[in-house]
């Protein structure tokens, strides 16, 4: 949903974005190395990206059988979604609006 957002909203430039975070995400969600093996400015990111939290949800039921904590990630990344998704709809709403509010304006006029 994230990606949706920025592509639909920043096109070729959403992609560029899109394509840091991710690559933000392999380097920072500590699923390749230890969060403090990663440099200081991606661990401050660390709890802010997605990946982490999938990544906290699968270790828990991996290794103790934590099924709580996989909920609570799941709900944080179910939440994270539904922002971007409400986001990218939000955006298509103002889009249509002003895409035929100029439409019926022009109209009424002739």
């Amino acid at each position: 949903m994230i990606v949706q957002f920025l592509v639909t909203v920043f096109d070729n430039s959403g992609r560029f974005l899109a394509i840091l975070l991710l690559i933000a995400q392999l380097v920072g969600s500590a699923g390749t190395y230890p969060i403090e093996l990663v440099p200081g400015a991606l661990q401050s990111l660390h709890p802010w990206l997605p990946m982490t939290h999938a990544i906290r949800g699968l270790r828990a039921v991996i290794s103790s059988g934590d099924f709580l904590v996989m909920w609570k990630e799941a709900a944080i990344l179910l939440a994270t979604a539904a922002v971007f998704a409400l986001a990218t709809l939000v955006y298509f709403l103002l889009r249509y609006r002003r895409r035929y509010a100029v439409w019926t304006e022009t109209a009424a006029q002739t």
